[in-house]
């Protein structure tokens, strides 16, 4: 991702509706998988400037790690210590977690499936991997090339992908799924017409910002359940087979 991106994401982070929304899917989808009154150790990968590892401090025995030096330092300004600048497999060999999640992270990496199965390495036996990605690779837009992305996903491409890092799959399901006739017709006016697509991370007018963030958070109570049939994201949640 470009490092000048890092300074933006940490300033609309908190209000921007995409991002605060999601944050709250996710939070309500890890109370709804495991019993948060344990102490449960969580590796978030890629943790970016740190706003939903801050979230997920509140929860968890919470550690970020990042290849981005820039993005620690955001995460230290948030008042977060447990952190590691680095890849997943330059992390400390012999701390392992009970749960290990990678948001938006898989698809800027050329070997996908390989740092899956370094999340694998690293869990505890039975523990549980929740991973987030952007959906469709026909839906490539400038957005994707702004942000480094390799590639986009299918359920089927992501469940295939997360069974041979050697996870039995829990739960595989699109989400972000309410706005995507919105995005849709957005991209293919875009195609249509050979228009530069908007900035998707400027914030909107206040009430446009909190229609689309009450749009979107109102899948948390369909999300943890559901398997949605398309959206411009996926989420699976998975487990290391005890052995």
């Amino acid at each position: 991702m470009e490092e000048h991106l890092y300074q933006q994401f940490y300033e609309i982070e908190n209000t921007h509706w995409w991002f605060t929304a999601r944050q709250s899917i996710i939070t309500t989808y890890l109370r709804h998988r495991v019993d948060t009154t344990q102490r449960w150790k969580l590796l978030d990968v890629g943790c970016g400037t740190g706003a939903i590892l801050a979230g997920a401090s509140q929860l968890f025995d919470a550690y970020g790690m990042d290849a981005s030096p820039r993005a620690i330092e955001f995460c230290r300004k948030r008042g977060l210590t447990k952190l590691f600048v680095g890849n997943l497999d330059g992390y400390p060999s012999g701390d392992l977690f009970d749960i290990i999640t990678l948001f938006d992270v898989i698809e800027h990496i050329d070997d996908d499936l390989g740092v899956l199965k370094l999340a694998y390495s690293r869990l505890n036996s039975s523990g549980h991997m929740l991973v987030t990605v952007p959906a469709y690779q026909w839906l490539w837009s400038s957005h994707d090339e702004v942000n480094h992305h390799k590639r986009r996903y299918t359920r089927s491409q992501l469940r295939r992908l997360v069974a041979n890092a050697g996870f039995q799959i829990d739960h595989c399901t699109y989400f972000n799924t309410l706005l995507f006739p919105i995005a849709l017709l957005r991209r293919l006016l875009a195609q249509a017409t050979h228009a530069q697509q908007a900035d998707d991370f400027l914030i909107p007018s206040r009430p446009v910002n909190a229609l689309l963030r009450g749009i979107f958070q109102s899948e948390r109570y369909a999300v943890p359940f559901a398997t949605l049939p398309f959206g411009l994201s996926l989420l699976c949640w998975a487990t290391k087979p005890r052995l």
